[in-house]
């Protein structure tokens, strides 16, 4: 039987040395890089707290001017609420006086109102009548006016009035422009 070692008798102290220089290298310019990646990293950190600092002393510089911006948006709301009153009251006010102008042209002889309310788009008309068919061509005549929308007649009674049988009605309906 043959025997054949596979193993070298001697290891060679050259390519062991050869190998411990390039480990050796390695491992130096490995050390340098990550020194080099520290230092640079330390300048950027330095350099973002200097950018902090600014910025931050920047923003109690703006204070100020933030605090007088926020108060200047509020006249402004406040201004923009109180145009859009009066807006609303000049809008309602014109339709005031096309109502009063309207109304007693509609009006017959024996019809007359005692009672006329309006809220918020909504009317209310309460008047005396001494016949029904009054009461109704009243309402009719109302209804064609065209800032009265949704007229309807509510109530019709008979109540008695300084002695004198009348019918009392009830006139509801929507207001709008």
């Amino acid at each position: 039987m043959i025997k054949i070692n596979l193993l070298p008798k001697k290891v060679r102290r050259e390519a062991f040395k050869y190998d411990l220089f390039v480990f050796c290298l390695g491992l130096a310019v490995c050390v340098v890089l990550a020194g080099g990646i520290f230092v640079k990293n330390k300048f950027d950190i330095r350099a973002l707290k200097g950018s902090i600092a600014t910025a931050t002393q920047s923003i109690v510089a703006m204070t100020p001017i933030y605090k007088e911006y926020l108060s200047i948006e509020k006249q402004k709301k406040e201004l923009s609420q109180r145009l859009q009153v009066i807006d609303n009251i000049k809008e309602g006010r014109a339709l005031a006086a096309r109502i009063l102008y309207d109304i007693p042209t509609i009006t017959k002889e024996n019809v007359w109102l005692k009672r006329f309310k309006k809220d918020e788009g909504v009317f209310e008309l309460e008047g005396r009548s001494l016949e029904n068919e009054s009461v109704s061509d009243f309402v009719e005549a109302l209804s064609k006016i065209t800032y009265f929308k949704n007229v309807e007649l509510r109530n019709v009674e008979d109540v008695t009035e300084d002695g004198i049988v009348v019918k009392k009605f009830l006139v509801q309906g929507s207001v709008g422009q």
